[in-house]
């Protein structure tokens, strides 16, 4: 498991490559379980990387899909909210505004959110005061 984790390219190769990348680790977390466990704070910065690619819904698709594939698989709940507190925002970022995000994306953001949990907004506002601008209206 060590070496095919390692050998996934998922920096500097071209797009349809790293997606077929994150694909294949979706794949891997849903098979392996908790054993993929030690590298999930390895793999998550690529995958936010990824996921703020706003030249590709599809790259952003497959990325929030893996990020829900190794969270359910592995038990990574809750926790990457408050270990990466820009992830809750960049993922909210695909929802409300653009009309150009297809429903397939908005979907698995969705989806994703689901799959990471519900998370206290107090706790989440120690760790990530000033993540995002404005307020809700209404």
């Amino acid at each position: 498991l060590p070496s095919l984790v390692s050998a996934l390219p998922l920096k500097g190769v071209a797009p349809r490559l790293a997606s077929a990348a994150l694909e294949a680790l979706g794949e891997l977390a849903q098979a392996s379980h908790t054993q993929l466990s030690p590298w999930v704070k390895d793999l998550i910065p690529h995958i936010l990387e990824t996921m703020q690619d706003q030249s590709s819904a599809s790259k952003q698709q497959i990325s929030l899909r893996t990020l829900g594939q190794i969270s359910g698989s592995t038990g990574y709940v809750i926790s990457p909210y408050l270990d990466y507190p820009q992830l809750l925002s960049q993922a909210a970022d695909v929802l409300p505004g653009t009309k150009r995000a297809p429903w397939a994306l908005r979907r698995e953001v969705i989806r994703t959110l689901g799959i990471l949990g519900a998370l206290d907004p107090d706790r989440y506002h120690t760790v990530a005061p000033k993540t995002r601008k404005g307020g809700a209206v209404g």
